[in-house]
């Protein structure tokens, strides 16, 4: 079997897939609501009537919070690459070579595809020449908090643990947007497309790593 030795097919096969239940209806909806959105801001210039209505927020947040806001969006890369190097780490200590394939994968891909994303959709700010859909930042915190989840489902440690981890690594994912909004980098609709671009990304490595994985 492909990422598995002949001494851990066997346990592999009784092993809870990378993959969870969940992963195919969560792929679905996002890619639905990532291309509406794609196909809403296509080559847009101009804010629509709910992005401009938080924008309203934003400019107020930005007089008193965009110095912290900067510094949240700077944590995000060495976040990033401790994900990719731990979650490696401890999927190959665990002997889960998928979920290695996985931590290593998931977030170099996600900066791929929004960088395609980006030059496909052409949104951009009134007179400005920044590409702005989707939001990297929340792609790759997406990505780096789906990663650390997954990497952990599979691995030997305590459920409590596990819930923790997963509870952390929603609140970054949130807390990363706001700092983006606060900055007003991007406009809400452009996290969205973010977020679902994470989502799809890295979902849909651990879904066709596990269909590989498994195969006879």
């Amino acid at each position: 079997m492909p990422f598995l030795g002949r001494h851990e097919a066997h346990s592999a096969s009784s092993a809870p897939a990378l993959a969870p239940p969940w992963a195919a209806p969560v792929v679905a909806a996002a890619l639905l609501v990532g291309s509406v959105l794609a196909a809403l801001v296509w080559h847009a210039t101009r804010l629509d009537r709910v992005d401009a209505w938080v924008m309203r927020w934003q400019e107020m947040a930005y007089e008193h919070g965009h110095g912290v806001a900067a510094s949240v969006s700077d944590a995000l890369a060495p976040v990033a690459l401790l994900t990719v190097a731990a979650g490696a780490a401890l999927a190959w200590r665990a002997r889960r070579r998928d979920a290695a394939v996985l931590a290593l994968v998931a977030i170099p891909t996600t900066l791929v595809v929004e960088v395609l994303l980006k030059r496909l959709v052409h949104r951009q700010w009134p007179g400005g020449p920044a590409l702005i859909f989707p939001s990297g930042h929340l792609a790759v915190a997406t990505a780096a908090a789906l990663t650390a989840v997954l990497v952990l489902r599979v691995a030997p440690i305590a459920p409590r643990a596990r819930v923790v981890v997963a509870w952390l690594a929603g609140g970054f994912v949130l807390v990363i947007a706001a700092a983006r909004l606060v900055e007003t980098v991007h406009s809400l609709s452009d996290l969205v497309g973010g977020g679902a671009t994470g989502l799809v990304v890295t979902l849909g490595a651990a879904l066709t790593i596990t269909a590989w994985s498994r195969r006879p």
